[in-house]
């Protein structure tokens, strides 16, 4: 065998031997953890007695997906509750109007535009807060606060549940104690906003 082919078969030999060693390095460095996946928020209505309400102008019935973004618009006597899964729990009381937004984080979003929300925080599986807000205030959950509640009034601010009657279109007496008689998650949240006896505290 001449020089010449001694020499292409070394080379080759050569070559081999670092293919085959890149292959058992890769072969033994531990696999890539898998991508967790975001938890997604379902947004599920339910109103009371299975009454119609109002999400982005047609009528919808309790078992509805309501989608971020939606406005969501109850009549005179129809409460509406939005189960948020781990976020939490949205009520939108009588004669109310609010628009809604949430992301899979679990920040929520309540702009009242009429009447008078109530928002429970559930749990800390996701880091989102919730916030209720109109043009002029703005009030969020925080670690010592997971119940928001209030009314909008007619300067734009958001009073509490008792002032409904300021906002021309929010809870009347009679209408606040048929919701705590009927309990409930929605009897909790009253009752923990109502004996705050004011506006709720600014985050």
């Amino acid at each position: 065998m001449d020089t010449r082919k001694k020499n292409a078969l070394k080379a080759l030999a050569v070559i081999l031997a670092f293919a085959f060693a890149q292959v058992y390095v890769q072969a033994g460095l531990p696999a890539p953890a898998p991508a967790m996946p975001q938890r997604a928020i379902t947004a599920r209505l339910v109103t009371r007695g299975n009454a119609p309400i109002t999400v982005n102008g047609n009528s919808t019935a309790t078992g509805a997906t309501i989608l971020t973004g939606a406005t969501i618009e109850t009549p005179d006597q129809v409460s509406g509750t939005i189960d948020l899964g781990d976020a939490g729990v949205v009520e939108i009381q009588p004669n109310s109007k609010i628009q809604l937004d949430f992301d899979e984080n679990g920040n929520v979003r309540v702009k009242v535009l009429r009447g008078c929300v109530v928002t429970n925080k559930k749990t800390n599986v996701l880091p989102g807060e919730i916030e209720i807000y109109s043009d002029q205030a703005s009030y969020k959950t925080d670690k010592k606060r997971r119940n928001l509640g209030g009314c909008l009034l007619l300067n734009g601010q958001l009073g509490s549940l008792t002032g409904a009657g300021a906002a021309g279109g929010g809870l009347t007496g009679a209408e606040i104690g048929g919701i705590v008689a009927a309990g409930g998650a929605g009897a909790v949240i009253l009752g923990v906003v109502l004996t705050r006896g004011g506006n709720p505290s600014p985050h």
